[in-house]
């Protein structure tokens, strides 16, 4: 299997069903279990501030300790149910630190779904947003090329999952594959000590497969409330793409979002890697900006970072893989840097953090 297929049988393996190839457990003809994790540790030169794998995260390397295994460090299981013809359902439990500080296993999907045809199905229940061009694989660090997506993407949203119902549509025309989907529910996610609610939440998406290419849009709306603010408007549109001939790949993905209170956010990264045999180097560029204009909460510059990182990946053994990743971001605000927490009194515009990152993924 090439790594373009084994990433996509990776990412499949947590979303759809089980993965051809790697290890899993079938208790009787209804339940199958699989599992993934990564093992991380990263290391901040930057002192005013902890560098982190998602925002959300109190705590990472830099000002509170020079190494950290918290920023990706993760374990994840899935049982994958067999109702009746047609009829199946996903449970995914996974443990990372999260934004109380702590690896509180929580439920990211429990849905179940019902094909009416091959090309049609209902889904109810728990689903990740599919927000972004690696929304359903962002936790499995196996199937991503880098040790983890981009922070400055998932900036402007950082709910994961909705609770409600999806219709799942497949349009085939000649050698054009489309994969519509329309998402309907609620999301709620705990963020800087309060709760952000999202209700009357609808997303749009379409992932367009074509040969080596594949092309993923999404569109996404709800009314959003935070601590005392009162009801106010999210949209986000979203557009991503890969070309993946299998010996070489390149990739990219871009958000703009829009909060009625917070204001403006545009984020994207471009990424190229080579492969040669077992190893794949890798380059990748990410950007994050919130336009200068002072919206309705006077915070400006939300966000604002860039980073420039170069990496590799090492697949050493079947279902496991090592990568070393380097980075260097470069705050350009005060307020929220995308991929910083537990800011200090001395961190200035135009700093920069140089960031080493090693993890051991794998998956069962």
């Amino acid at each position: 299997m090439n790594y373009k297929l084994k990433m996509a049988a990776a990412a499949s393996a947590f979303v759809l069903g089980t993965m051809p190839g790697h290890a899993d457990t079938t208790i009787g003809q209804y339940v199958t279990l699989s599992g993934f994790g990564t093992l991380g540790a990263v290391h901040s030169d930057y002192r005013q501030a902890d560098f982190t794998g998602e925002y959300l995260q109190p705590h990472g390397a830099g000002f509170s300790r020079s190494w950290s295994p918290t920023p990706d460090s993760d374990l994840g299981g899935q049982a994958d149910l067999r109702i009746a013809d047609g009829l199946t359902g996903v449970v995914q439990v996974i443990s990372r630190d999260d934004e109380d500080g702590n690896f509180k296993p929580h439920v990211e999907w429990a849905n179940i779904k019902y094909a009416f045809t091959p090309d049609l199905a209902v889904r109810v229940g728990r689903t990740l947003l599919p927000t972004y061009e690696r929304s359903d694989s962002q936790n499995v660090g196996y199937a991503l090329p880098w040790v983890r997506i981009p922070n400055e993407i998932r900036f402007s949203n950082s709910a994961t999952h909705s609770d409600g119902a999806s219709v799942l549509y497949r349009v085939k025309t000649g050698a054009v594959i489309q994969d519509l989907q329309v998402q309907f529910g609620r999301t709620s996610e705990e963020f800087s000590g309060a709760v952000f609610h999202g209700k009357d939440l609808i997303v749009l998406s379409d992932t367009l497969q074509y040969g080596n290419t594949s092309v993923h849009l999404a569109y996404q709306t709800m009314m959003y409330t935070y601590s005392v603010l009162a009801p106010a408007r999210f949209r986000l549109a979203s557009g991503g793409f890969t070309y993946d001939p299998g010996t070489w790949f390149v990739t990219g993905d871009s958000n703009y979002a829009h909060y009625d209170f917070f204001g403006d956010f545009f984020a994207w990264y471009l990424s190229a890697g080579m492969r040669f045999g077992h190893f794949t180097p890798y380059v990748i560029y990410s950007t994050e900006h919130a336009p200068t204009s002072a919206p309705p909460s006077g915070l400006t510059a939300l966000g604002d970072e860039r980073t420039v990182g170069a990496g590799v990946r090492w697949d050493f053994a079947k279902n496991l893989d090592f990568k070393l990743q380097l980075q260097r971001v470069k705050i350009e605000t005060q307020t929220a840097p995308a991929s910083f927490n537990n800011l200090q009194p001395g961190l200035q515009v135009g700093d920069e953090a140089n960031v080493v990152s090693l993890t051991l993924d794998f998956v069962f």
